[in-house]
């Protein structure tokens, strides 16, 4: 706007009026608001050309040229086991649902066996990682029936994801860039973290003929992973890792390869969820806004999303993403800990094969005593 008014006074007079109350100063402020725009516009499109600054589709189709695509939303798969009368047939498209109300939909009709017991699979009826649901907790029917006498998942829901946001899409981009899939440990890293839903993956591999420290057999690759659904991760391992080595792991599966063989052994394992207990408590102003104790939680829980498994949590890092994400903190005293009765100021190391982990228990956020 000052160059407009110098520009104005240099073309029409030293004695032109270009206040914000005059005419030519209307004009200038009129176009000086366009022309912002206009600016806005020139430095987003400069920038949607660097991965570091692209965001949304500018910087899908950055990750285009790299061959990733950005993951879209996944439903939560789990396996259910159904106790009730010999002989009855749970039909397809049955609801059951958690306590707070997380509705799972059976895939194919059940029969229970002589015993009265059998598993079938469910769908999480909307999509979200919201919905891989710890083991034993989807316990309730949703029209209930006397001949089903208990529901249960014995382990834990997998597979829900989130859209993919652009700071994941990036963080993928650059390993694709990095690492090329090949066989092991960048390969493997590589084409697994393409699995949707994965956020971290850790390979050990054991190159000696001896048992090592985690007690890995000799000549084996033992590959940790945190998230993603345990299918579409063993069918990534067994396209990345070469043939002659040996997965290790408790998740294991066989699956076929190009000449009918069905023997091809795949072993894995998801990682440890390591809770992580916080306790912030805030002094605020009249920018705090009402939903601001939610902020809190989702600027936590995208910090601990970044730390790598086997990582360190560092307290003081929660302060910067509290500041930048939530108006009206004037003071935030941050602490943590593994542990609900021994939490302070100070840094947690996650085990080895652990990521972090919060939940709404886990959190107790208060602003001025409340």
């Amino acid at each position: 706007m000052q160059e407009l008014s110098a520009k104005w006074i240099e073309l029409f007079g030293s004695n032109s009026d270009v206040s914000s109350h005059s005419v030519a100063g209307i004009i200038i402020r009129l176009l000086a608001f366009f022309f912002d725009l206009v600016y806005q516009l020139s430095e987003k499109v400069y920038y949607s050309q660097y991965l570091n600054t692209a965001s949304g589709v500018s910087l899908d189709r950055i990750a285009a040229n790299f061959g990733v695509n950005r993951n879209s939303a996944t439903r939560a798969i789990v396996d259910l086991l159904f106790t009730g009368t010999p002989g009855y047939v749970v039909p397809s498209g049955s609801l059951f649902k958690t306590s707070d109300d997380k509705v799972y939909q059976l895939g194919s009709s059940v029969i229970l066996d002589t015993k009265g017991t059998n598993t079938g699979t469910a769908y999480a009826v909307e999509l979200g990682v919201d919905y891989n649901v710890p083991a034993n907790t989807v316990i309730n029917q949703v029209e209930v029936t006397t001949d089903i006498f208990s529901v249960t998942n014995s382990e834990p829901a997998q597979g829900g994801a989130d859209d993919e946001t652009d700071a994941e899409l990036a963080r993928r981009v650059r390993l694709a860039n990095d690492t090329k899939p090949s066989s092991p440990v960048n390969g493997v890293i590589s084409a697994v973290m393409k699995v949707p839903g994965v956020k971290n993956v850790q390979v050990i591999l054991n190159n000696t003929m001896e048992p090592d420290e985690y007690n890995n057999p000799a000549k084996s690759i033992h590959v940790y992973i945190d998230g993603g659904e345990e299918s579409k991760i063993s069918t990534a391992l067994f396209e990345s890792v070469a043939a002659g080595i040996l997965m290790v792991g408790s998740k294991e599966t066989y699956l076929t390869d190009l000449s009918g063989n069905p023997n091809n052994h795949v072993a894995f394992d998801f990682a440890e969820q390591q809770i992580i207990y916080v306790n912030v408590k805030l002094s605020v102003n009249t920018d705090f806004e009402l939903d601001g104790l939610e902020q809190v939680e989702k600027a936590i829980a995208e910090y601990l999303d970044t730390v790598k498994m086997g990582g360190i949590v560092r307290y003081s890092y929660l302060y910067k993403y509290i500041y930048d994400n939530v108006k009206g903190i004037v003071v935030a005293d941050v602490k943590i800990g593994d542990e609900v009765n021994n939490l302070s100021m100070a840094d947690v190391h996650l085990k080895q094969f652990a990521t972090a982990k919060s939940t709404n228990e886990s959190m107790v956020i208060t602003k001025d005593g409340i």
